[in-house]
């Protein structure tokens, strides 16, 4: 007579418990790998909106022109204005740039501004220099959680500043601008950039 062989219900069972226990280590690894995962996503977007403030502050800075412009009001502006706002500052200048892709002779002037407000550093740009009132103009949040934004200009005579244009120096733009971002967290961002000629 031939005998059935299988497993038994003790067999059964410390089976299921092994598979039990690989399983709930396989899960606990995984979920660990998706929390990184998700870190280092909020991390090199953060990195990467960084790198993109500064390639545009420093493209900009470096094209920078000494063409004075009018605003709505129809007063004269100086091409490179900091002025403080607050705690902070707004950085406002004329600057050059690519070309725009169309034909006929077109001027590739814009003036461009950047500021902090509500936590974010926020960088504009006219569509023309000279505006009309009510001039519509782009907004661009480059990064978020800023607290402040300090700068300090650099002059060609040596003097160093807070605000520009100097009082009682010839019209001029800077020659280099060290920008410091305070960041929500308390940590710092310092760039040193110089100003296009």
């Amino acid at each position: 007579m031939t005998r059935m062989r299988g497993f038994t219900l003790l067999e059964m069972l410390v089976a299921i418990a092994i598979f039990a226990v690989v399983g709930a280590i396989a899960y606990t690894g995984l979920d660990r790998a998706m929390a990184i995962r998700g870190q280092l996503k909020v991390v090199r977007a953060r990195w990467q909106a960084r790198s993109l403030a500064y390639y545009r502050l420093a493209e900009d800075l470096s094209q920078a022109r000494g063409r004075p412009v009018r605003d709505g009001a129809g007063t004269l502006v100086p091409a490179f204005v900091v002025r403080r706002m607050g705690r902070g500052v707004r950085l406002n200048f004329t600057t050059g740039g690519t070309p725009p892709f169309r034909s006929g002779p077109a001027s590739n002037l814009r003036r461009v501004d950047y500021t902090v407000m509500h936590g974010r550093l926020i960088w504009r740009r006219w569509a023309v220099l000279d505006r009309a009132p009510g001039e519509h103009r782009a907004q661009e949040v480059l990064m978020r959680g800023v607290r402040r934004l300090r700068v300090r200009l650099l002059a060609s005579s040596g003097l160093s500043a807070r605000t520009w244009p100097l009082a009682g120096q010839p019209a001029a733009d800077p020659r280099a601008v060290k920008m410091t971002l305070t960041l929500k967290n308390g940590r710092h961002i310092r760039w040193l950039l110089p100003v296009g000629r």
